[in-house]
């Protein structure tokens, strides 16, 4: 559990929840495929959550039904103890406070600038220009762009200040969720830590609940207060991230992809190190192996 996380996680009642959720494509059919099944998760406000699974786990399918783009076959969502689908013509209120950035926000960027892209949700929104504009500033700082790029062509910008840009536009209609599904896809190391840090801030600054799906489970486990491992349409795990790191090796076998730190780690564990399995920093496995480089114990603390 990341630093400042507990009160979160004992004093919130769950924002966003599932109810054996269940969903099936082409029901009834010979092509009939279960997505997810039987998912039952409470998320709590504030918290940021990590949702990883291999390709074809449930968790794209999952995050759809977040804000009412998918109706679960069987099975209730919740919004703040309410069923999303008990009164239809409250679902456009839905997705705006529960706000989905899918990958590869930028290819849907279409406005003359900057400015105009982001104010396209708040607009639709119905509030007051003065409003539109504060948001949009809001926006920009949020995702560290300069006030500046306000009247920028998105299409002048480079990749990383695109994808930013479109993350603005979500972020700009102040959503109570924000759900990121792959949002460092695509992008270079530095890249990938700018994103990263303005999730993490933008978390911090405004209290909102953010849920990041990602294929990398470093990313998830460098900000993340708890993951969520979807496996087969089920949730296999939703602890945090240290309880989740203890069962690397069947998060092996599912096909994941470890931190490579976990990945030493259960090396020099198969060698008879008594090392603890579920470390995924670098200076967690500097914490834990300085002792025995010094002589120290060989058990682990």
């Amino acid at each position: 559990m990341k630093k400042g996380t507990e009160d979160v996680l004992l004093n919130n009642t769950p924002i966003l929840s599932t109810e054996d959720l269940t969903y099936i494509y082409q029901k009834g059919t010979n092509s009939e495929v279960t997505a997810i099944q039987d998912v039952s998760v409470d998320i709590l406000q504030g918290e940021l959550v990590g949702i990883i699974g291999h390709t074809g786990s449930g968790k794209s399918t999952l995050i759809e039904h977040f804000n009412a783009l998918k109706k679960g076959t069987s099975g209730r969502v919740l919004l703040d103890g309410s069923d999303i689908w008990a009164d239809k013509s409250k679902i456009r209120s839905v997705r705006f406070r529960v706000g989905v950035c899918f990958q590869y926000p930028e290819y849907q960027l279409f406005e003359e600038t900057v400015a105009k892209d982001i104010a396209f949700g708040p607009k639709n929104m119905g509030l007051s220009e003065e409003e539109v504009n504060r948001r949009v500033t809001d926006a920009l700082t949020y995702v560290g762009l300069s006030q500046s790029y306000a009247e920028k062509s998105p299409f002048d910008l480079s990749g990383g200040e695109k994808r930013r840009v479109a993350i603005a536009g979500i972020m700009a209609m102040e959503p109570q969720v924000l759900v990121l599904d792959e949002p460092c896809a695509g992008l270079d190391p530095k890249g990938r830590a700018t994103v990263l840090q303005m999730i993490a801030s933008y978390r911090a600054k405004t209290g909102c609940t953010v849920l990041l799906v990602s294929h990398s489970m470093e990313d998830v486990a460098a900000i993340a207060d708890r993951i969520l491992v979807m496996n087969r349409a089920h949730v296999a795990f939703f602890d945090t991230v240290d309880a989740v790191f203890s069962h690397a090796e069947e998060l092996q076998e599912m096909g994941l992809d470890i931190p490579r730190i976990t990945q030493l780690m259960l090396s020099l564990r198969e060698k008879g190190i008594d090392v603890p399995a579920n470390l995924y920093t670098v200076q967690q496995a500097y914490d834990a192996l300085r002792p025995r480089l010094k002589g120290g114990s060989r058990h682990a603390q």
